[in-house]
């Protein structure tokens, strides 16, 4: 047979067995996949990716032999597709668990390809995306050779990447023990509604894994979960368009994109939209929408910790991280788990050099004992910490209420921020006129039998006080401005502190209060 020849058959060998092995665990285990409403590892890569772009690697791996009957199973790929595309044009790695093979269950094997394309991630310098959906740990592959390449090797190389490179996990299936350690451990966690869970210990008898660790008790209830998507399809296009909003490392800037969204529109509502009554309260979403371009925010955390508003804008085409309290509940005041899941989004923005712009409306952190006994002051320490540390461009604008500490959560310039405006609207002090008149004239209160002139005199003395206040809110503000101008003013700012550059002392890490 001539070179030729052979070259086509060993090439078309080739591309029989990397096709075989395309098919997981094969037509049956694909369908059975299909019927729980799921997807396949690589149907969800496809997805994920550019059409086209993804170039699978290792798919040639087999599982170790242990010694047991399960060395009898062929074990494509060991259950895992890793590899490398692009995700809107821009390079992405990704790994996807095939729960078709072996349940997605991981081993030695499947560990070491993970590990491969995360330290080829950092290498990169690109984000890296993984996609879990196992069974737990294999079981077999363990008692042989344990600690050889396991979770272990995994999270070292997540710890690496950490403020290096952006990291998201999509949870779409099982996962269970030290998996979701390491999927947490990433930058920003998926979860589809339907059929996915995820928890650390072993279930106590009588619970169910959903009742343990579904998607709603994460994204409700512990703050795991930052986007809950109802569908995988869902799930997959939200992860793409994530991806749009950030820097492919910490030593780019944000991707700038022509949302064609004019910088100096104005928006008449917001003349109207914020009560001067701080009693009332108002969406903090509709002045979020519109400021920003087409009135897109791509919000995470969206169901906890729902008295803060977090996540991503775009200005001029440009990304933003936006931090606003919401006055629909609790009035905007700043609870123990606010105060995570800012400093947490501080954090990341700061790391990836995303500006950051504060909008305010808080009567301060939340007076009550439960609070106090889980811990509010160490939690608002790393709150106030984040903040001070970061570096990026930083502009508070208050909206409404800052009261107390509220000011030291929602950062102005004395705090290291760059700029600190305000709307008409602003009040602020150590506490509203009425709570500070009712303490500092108790006594004078009290002296008064008369119940009309003791209303009266209480109505004189909180006007009174109320034009204090005005006096230093005048003093704090470097400039207030027209609500309807507050799109243009933002944009005017980041344009100006784009080359922004502040040094911290050196040391080897800070030491935050976590």
């Amino acid at each position: 047979m001539e070179d030729l020849d052979l070259m086509k058959q060993k090439l078309a060998e080739i591309d029989e067995t990397r096709n075989r092995l395309r098919q997981g665990g094969g037509a049956a285990a694909i369908e059975r996949q299909h019927g729980k409403g799921k997807l396949t590892a690589r149907e969800r890569i496809d997805r994920l990716l550019d059409p086209g772009t993804f170039q699978e690697l290792d798919i040639w791996g087999t599982p170790l032999l242990t010694g047991f009957t399960i060395d009898g199973k062929e074990g494509s790929a060991d259950a895992v597709a890793v590899g490398y595309g692009e995700a809107n044009g821009r390079p992405v790695y990704v790994w996807a668990q095939d729960a078709t093979v072996m349940g997605g269950t991981l081993a030695t094997m499947h560990a070491r390809k993970i590990a491969m394309v995360m330290e080829k991630a950092i290498h990169a310098r690109v984000p890296i995306v993984g996609i879990i959906d196992s069974e737990g740990v294999r079981v077999e592959d363990a008692i042989q050779y344990y600690r050889f390449y396991s979770p272990e090797a995994m999270v070292y190389f997540q710890t690496m990447a950490s403020g290096v490179i952006p990291q998201i996990s999509l949870v779409m299936g099982p996962c269970a023990g030290e998996m979701a350690i390491s999927t947490c451990m990433a930058d920003f966690v998926f979860m589809v509604r339907e059929t996915s869970y995820m928890h650390v210990a072993p279930l106590p008898e009588g619970t169910t894994a959903e009742e343990a660790g579904s998607p709603t008790v994460h994204a409700r209830d512990t703050g795991c979960c930052d986007v809950l998507a109802e569908t995988e399809e869902e799930c997959l296009q939200r992860c793409r368009d994530l991806l749009s909003y950030l820097p492919s490392n910490n030593t780019e800037s944000p991707p700038v994109v022509d949302t064609g969204d004019d910088p100096d529109r104005r928006d008449e509502e917001l003349l109207q939209i914020v009560p001067f009554d701080a009693m009332k309260a108002f969406s903090m979403y509709n002045v979020i929408s519109a400021v920003a371009d087409n009135g897109e925010l791509f919000e995470l955390k969206g169901q906890w910790a729902n008295n803060l508003i977090t996540g991503f804008i775009r200005l001029a085409g440009g990304t933003v991280g936006i931090i606003a309290n919401n006055p629909e509940f609790l009035g905007g005041s700043l609870t123990l788990d606010a105060a995570d899941k800012m400093a947490r989004f501080v954090r990341f923005c700061d790391a990836f050099n995303i500006p950051l712009v504060w909008l305010a409306d808080t009567p301060a952190f939340l007076p009550a004992v439960d609070e106090e006994t889980r811990g509010l002051i160490r939690h608002g320490c790393k709150l106030v910490f984040s903040n001070v540390e970061a570096t990026v461009p930083q502009i508070t604008i208050a909206i409404r209420k800052l009261y107390g500490g509220g000011q030291l959560a929602m950062p102005g310039t004395t705090l290291g921020g760059d700029l600190d405006a305000a709307w008409p609207t602003v009040q602020r002090g150590l506490m509203g006129g009425e709570g500070a008149v009712s303490i500092i004239y108790k006594r004078e209160f009290e002296a008064i039998e008369d119940e009309s002139a003791r209303q009266e005199k209480q109505a004189q003395r909180v006007a009174e006080m109320k034009q204090k206040f005005q006096a230093l809110e005048r003093e704090w503000a470097q400039e207030f401005i027209d609500p309807r101008d507050t799109r243009a003013f933002l944009i005017k700012a980041l344009k100006t502190l784009a080359n922004k550059y502040q040094e911290r002392p050196h040391r080897k890490h800070e030491n935050m209060r976590l």
